[in-house]
């Protein structure tokens, strides 16, 4: 477990009253709650990934070339314009 600890401050209420809720409705710490919350937000999930090279936000099966091939023609430099 990480010893990383933030402090936030200025919480809109509304945000406060929903964290709150939620904790006690899970049965578990406001901390937690928050932790959930982050993780949710930033990965998509509460389990945090093994590693952090985001590669679990990307399905390796749908990457091809394609995007590559489409923008070829506009990746050539026009040495016109940059005289």
């Amino acid at each position: 477990m990480s010893n990383i600890q933030y402090t936030i401050r200025n919480i809109p209420e509304p945000v406060d009253r929903v964290i709150k809720k939620r904790s006690k409705q899970y049965g578990r710490s406001f901390n937690q709650t928050v932790i959930d919350l982050l993780s949710l937000q930033t990965f998509g999930t509460t389990e945090l990934p093994e590693d952090d090279n985001f590669d679990f936000l990307f399905n390796k099966n749908t990457l091809d070339n394609s995007f590559d091939e489409a923008i070829k023609d506009i990746s050539k430099v026009d040495k016109k314009l940059w005289k």
